[in-house]
């Protein structure tokens, strides 16, 4: 049975969290959170890029494991997880990926399938590129998340990934710090000459061992801002943390979990809705049971004073026999006359059929009670296989008008042949 709280666990920098209710727990491991859940995390070996490719999209991320390992990023085989991909040219692409282990991508999908609730897993760059989409910006801009001694970036808009990457200092001291955004100043400062762009502006993402805010430099060409942050408690301190917010503006439709992960995350989160839904629809049929209920009683009523009427005009005046056994023969003779095909008729029917060379020297139409009965006897000048073959039509011809042929006779003599035909069409 599934739980309808949802947690968030984040998975960063070797540590695992939990948040609810605004607070947040370190735990040590995502399956000891229970109730439906996200699981954002860096996946501990992942990378996440951007690359150009040549290849069309659909064969984009063989590319680029063939690519990574080739460069040595990896000496095992590779996962890529794509999160955006454009064509370029007519065999490039552009790719924005996570890339990472095998083994331990099908680790955590092993892990999720487990787990006895439902688990959604982002990697940490879905979470950056679910914000830059939520921004809906039509220019270049850089979100930054900083944390430990960590700075994630992308570089994009709304619609194109420039550039994702990290920048790692070696720990979190002052000096180490300042040459991490040093470092994040020239990765932008190289996307612009390399793409030919600007970069407006600058937004920072923190986390709860986030560093302090830089100084940004007026002449940095770009405006820093801080994205909106919330207080939160963890071991009994207050923290302001703007992570959260980004998280809470992902979709779960970014998550890389199995799809039936994501069918039962949505499942239960229409649970209520349908719960609604299916209460409201048993008050409508109940109410339409009592309505119909009450108009079948009535109707129930009617009849039986209906059927006590007509008792008692059957006692008071028993209905006598009428004749009509005449008037119905009479009425039905009228029906054949009036549908019986008329003299002008039969002889239109046998003239437009008539083939060239073909005469007609008698015509007989008898009208019976049911049916129209004609004899035809006529003569064809012309050669055996022509005339023939003109017979043969004039008789299917007449047969697509409705006409029976009852006895079809063909004589050849040495100038001309003689054919005598008997039809009969019925009226009704």
């Amino acid at each position: 049975m599934f739980r309808r709280s949802k947690q968030i666990v984040i998975e960063l920098d070797g540590r695992t969290y939990s948040f609810s209710d605004n607070k947040l727990e370190e735990v040590s491991d995502f399956k000891d959170v229970k109730g439906n859940k996200w699981l954002i995390s860096d996946m501990q070996q992942a990378i996440s890029r951007t690359m150009t490719v040549e290849a069309p999209g659909k064969y984009a991320d063989v590319m680029v494991r063939k690519k990574l390992q080739e460069a040595g990023e990896f000496d095992e085989p590779v996962a890529v997880v794509t999160h955006w991909k454009k064509k370029k040219g007519k065999d490039t692409t552009d790719i924005f990926f996570t890339a990472l282990p095998t083994r331990l991508y099908f680790r955590y999908l092993d892990e999720i399938k487990e787990d006895e609730d439902v688990v959604l897993l982002f990697p940490i760059f879905s979470v950056l590129f679910g914000l830059l989409k939520h921004m809906r910006t039509k220019t270049p801009v850089t979100i930054v998340f900083q944390h430990n001694r960590f700075a994630d970036l992308i570089i994009g808009t709304a619609k194109r990934i420039f550039y994702a990457s990290r920048c790692v200092a070696f720990d979190t001291s002052e000096e180490q710090i300042a040459r991490l955004w040093d470092m994040v100043r020239t990765d932008i400062t190289n996307i612009e000459a390399e793409n030919r762009i600007k970069v407006d502006s600058v937004f920072l993402l923190t986390w709860i061992d986030s560093a302090q805010v830089p100084v940004w430099p007026e002449d940095a060409g770009s405006e820093f801002y801080c994205m909106e942050e919330e207080s939160i408690s963890f071991n009994g301190e207050s923290h302001d943390v703007s992570f959260l917010n980004a998280v809470r503006m992902l979709s779960g439709i970014r998550a890389i979990s199995p799809r039936m992960e994501k069918l039962c995350y949505y499942s239960c989160k229409a649970l209520p809705y349908l719960n609604a839904l299916l209460f409201f629809a048993i008050l409508l049929f109940a109410a339409g049971y009592f309505w119909f209920d009450g108009r079948a009683n009535l109707l129930e009523t009617q009849i039986k004073a209906v059927n006590a009427e007509i008792a008692r005009v059957q006692k008071e005046a028993p209905l006598r026999e009428v004749p009509y056994k005449e008037t119905l023969a009479f009425a039905k003779e009228l029906a054949c006359y009036r549908a019986a095909p008329s003299y002008e008729k039969v002889v239109n029917d046998i003239s437009e059929n008539l083939q060239e060379g073909m005469l007609v020297d008698v015509l007989k139409v008898d009208y019976a009670k049911d049916s129209v009965n004609i004899e035809i006897f006529g003569n064809v000048k012309a050669s055996f296989e022509v005339a023939y073959r003109g017979y043969q039509k004039f008789e299917n011809g007449l047969r697509r008008r409705g006409y029976n042929v009852v006895k079809s006779q063909f004589d050849t003599k040495i100038q001309q042949s003689e054919f005598l035909i008997k039809l009969r069409k019925k009226i009704l």
